[in-house]
């Protein structure tokens, strides 16, 4: 997620491709196969989840995230935090929630649970244990009724949000499903890559932007159906709006779609999208989709990421569009090809897709916006946060690596998770040399592509080219290191 607090921003504020939208099907990855109808307030879906045991554990359950839960009454864990809530909630407090209606293996009835720390979880009872190596299928039947909310899901003036829609596979991690907390701070997320199909029919007044391909379309007197495909992809996520108009360009031989409703140079954005995208794929490696999308919504932050797909803020000036829109692409390298459990470490993600907007700028000088001068404002602004937080509570906890709801504040969060880790990108890098600094990043996503990385495997990498690395980046992960 791109928060509103960019290099522009923080001094005011203090595999191949193939035609399926992805890579080849893997039988060994699990799979989604989703029909949902909306009828403009809910979405009424059935999924049928093929769960594939790649562990070297037997699973009696299968836990799901149920997101949508999230946006209830009296939900433990709010999505939204509260300085934002009177503009999120525009029309007053609305709820929404996910209602589980049935869920069948083989036909049959499969017992199941709503549980987690804040009935975020469906717990789904197997009849026989899955080892390693063996799959299991469920149909999952669920009702999404969507709160009047501006964010990631929701209905808001003039748009649909529809991320997290569905019952989502929990991560695995030591063996076992990672049950995620909806923290309001940061990306509270964490799944593993899958093949999806998709199949959604609404009313025909509302155009899609869609992570994916469209494989299908079909039209009735009052409703359209519309089918994508989408292989080794952490999630499945759309936009909907009545006002959307669409701008399309092609970057090696991958689609790029920019879908707006208030954007006077919609070409302007959709550049940026085509540069960072061709930039990223050479400086890290190849982008292994062959659709690309941007959607712009109504959204508290600037921008959020998923696979093949970003949304960005209406709210955005030009220049902040360009921005956002280059760290939201970074993210297709740093999150949703190489993942990372956002909730523990979201440094990871946040701060390697910051620093690729460094390295943007810095290749395209046209933009008026220096790498030296990035750095600087990146440094005054943690510099200040320090200053500010240890007269406030008489020491600043500077670590980065600590899970979403040891945060004290969204301003706290930024700073260690976006802000000191592009510093220390930069530092890492005069320290070593382009060559293996970038050789690194290469190293990094290579083979870490569609795997879940830790902050061990960043520092590992390094050590395996050679460069002596270990000291300097675990001093700044662990906070030793202040600046």
């Amino acid at each position: 997620m791109k928060k509103i607090i960019g290099f522009l921003l923080v001094l005011l504020t203090i595999f191949p491709v193939v035609a399926s939208g992805g890579c080849a099907d893997n039988p060994k990855i699990s799979s989604y196969n989703i029909e949902a109808t909306f009828d403009g307030n809910t979405l009424n879906g059935k999924e049928s989840v093929t769960f594939y045991n790649n562990t070297d554990n037997a699973f009696k359950e299968l836990k799901f995230n149920l997101f949508g839960n999230a946006y209830r009454e009296n939900a433990k864990y709010s999505p939204i935090i509260a300085q934002y809530e009177n503009k999120a909630y525009y029309k007053g407090k609305s709820y929404g929630k996910t209602e589980i209606l049935s869920v069948k293996k083989g036909g049959n009835d499969s017992e199941f649970e709503i549980c987690g720390k804040d009935e975020n979880i469906l717990s789904v009872k197997l009849p026989e244990e899955v080892f390693p190596d063996e799959s299991v299928t469920v149909e999952i039947e669920f009702s999404l009724r969507l709160a009047e909310v501006i964010a990631r899901t929701g209905i808001n003036a003039d748009t649909i949000n529809l991320a997290n829609f569905y019952p989502i596979l929990c991560g695995i991690e030591n063996e076992s499903f990672f049950e995620c907390v909806y923290y309001g701070i940061g990306d509270p997320f964490y799944s593993d890559v899958a093949n999806y199909k998709v199949k959604i029919t609404l009313p025909k007044k509302y155009n899609v932007a869609s992570a994916g391909k469209l494989t299908g379309a079909s039209e009735s007197e009052e409703a359209k159906t519309l089918c994508y495909k989408l292989d080794n992809a952490r999630s499945f996520n759309m936009v909907l709006s009545e006002k959307f108009e669409s701008v399309t360009a092609s970057v090696n031989g991958i689609t790029v779609n920019y879908w707006y409703y208030k954007d006077e140079k919609p070409e302007k954005t959709l550049e940026y999208a085509t540069k960072s995208l061709a930039f990223f794929g050479e400086t890290f490696g190849e982008y292994p989709y062959s659709e690309y999308t941007v959607a712009q919504t109504k959204l508290i932050a600037g921008g959020m990421e998923y696979p093949t797909f970003v949304t960005i803020s209406d709210t955005l000036t030009e220049k902040e569009r360009g921005e956002v829109t280059v760290h939201e692409t970074a993210h297709q390298w740093w999150q949703s090809v190489v993942g990372n459990n956002e909730i523990k470490h979201g440094f990871l993600d946040e701060g390697l897709a910051e620093y690729s907007v460094v390295l943007f700028y810095e290749n395209f000088p046209e933009y008026g916006m220096k790498r030296e001068d990035m750095i600087l404002s990146a440094e005054t602004t943690y510099k200040t946060f320090c200053t500010v937080y240890d007269k406030l509570f008489n020491n600043v906890n500077t670590c980065m690596d600590r899970t979403l709801g040891e945060f004290t504040s969204e301003y706290e969060y930024v700073n260690l998770s976006y802000i000191k880790p592009c510093v220390m990108y930069d530092l890492l890098r005069k320290t070593l040399g382009d060559n293996k600094f970038f050789g690194g990043l290469k190293k990094y996503y290579s083979e870490y592509k569609f795997k879940n990385a830790e902050p061990c495997d960043l520092v590992g990498v390094y050590q395996k080219i050679g460069a002596n690395a270990e000291g300097f980046l675990q001093s700044f992960i662990d906070g030793k290191e202040i600046l």
